[in-house]
């Protein structure tokens, strides 16, 4: 009986434990940094009350809620009071958000192309919206200064510290491929949502775009990669595409929400 020779493959092996602990590192360092800059961005728009400084701010916490759901099976939970703790103040700022929008670019931007249409509502819509943005500053920056912020803050602060005795293990694969496999996931997520493509579907599409882009821009930060560079300058175009409608669709609710501007409402819906 002839001798069989068997192919002997070699084992697959573990994940360099100091390639998976840099990892997690930059993972903790992100997550950290996002928060600090959320706080820091919050207090100096209490002092400039700049658009683009809220704005900013707003960007750091989304990077970190993203980044926590994301690697949420890898991460202790994090403290559930600081939601309710915080939960005013991140209504406050999209509603401040909407109204820099629409009062400084969408509305603008829309009357060049229609300046004829609503010549009487136009001037007590602007009017509205300015007194209007003044309130939500207001009330944003009464928010900002409330002891339960602080303290929901602090909640964070202290939970991330003790991230870091807290390894972040994948069982059986690197961090990298782990995050890969993710990552298709989330977009598979997102081509499911896009037929039909409906207003509110092409939200939820952005939301988890914003999710796939901050994930992403953290990976290259810790390994740059031509294929994700590639995949992030798509999202990017996405983003900004999507974004515009958005910005529309808010600017609507702005002027639909009193019941005081029909004529503009009605073509403004038209010209969507």
């Amino acid at each position: 009986m002839p001798h069989t020779t068997r192919t002997r493959h070699p084992a697959a092996q573990d994940p360099s434990p100091d390639h998976e602990q840099e990892a997690g590192s930059h993972l903790k360092q992100q997550l950290r940094a996002s928060l600090q800059d959320t706080r820091s961005l919050l207090q100096a728009w209490t002092h400039s009350q700049q658009t683009e400084t809220l704005h900013q701010a707003r960007v750091a916490w989304r990077r970190q809620k993203c980044l926590l759901k994301f690697y949420k099976p890898l991460l202790p939970e994090p403290p559930q009071r600081h939601r309710q703790a915080l939960q005013t103040l991140w209504h406050l700022t999209g509603q401040l958000r909407n109204l820099d929008v629409a009062l400084e670019s969408t509305l603008p931007t829309w009357r060049q192309n229609h300046p004829e249409v609503g010549a009487k509502e136009w001037p007590a819509l602007v009017q509205q919206l300015h007194r209007d943005r003044l309130l939500t500053r207001d009330a944003l920056a009464q928010e900002i200064a409330r002891p339960r912020i602080t303290a929901g803050f602090q909640q964070l602060r202290t939970w991330m510290k003790r991230l870091d005795t807290a390894p972040l293990k994948v069982q059986g694969q690197s961090f990298e491929k782990w995050a890969q496999q993710r990552l298709k996931r989330l977009d598979e997520k997102i081509q499911s949502q896009r037929h039909p493509f409906t207003p509110e579907r092409q939200h939820r599409c952005r939301i988890l775009l914003k999710q796939e882009r901050h994930v992403l821009e953290s990976l290259l930060m810790n390994h740059p990669d031509k294929k994700h560079q590639a995949q992030l300058k798509r999202i990017r175009k996405k983003q900004i595409a999507w974004g515009h409608d958005q910005d529309k669709q808010a600017a609507l609710t702005l002027i639909e929400s009193s019941g005081l501007f029909p004529e503009l409402a009605k073509a403004w819906r038209a010209s969507m």
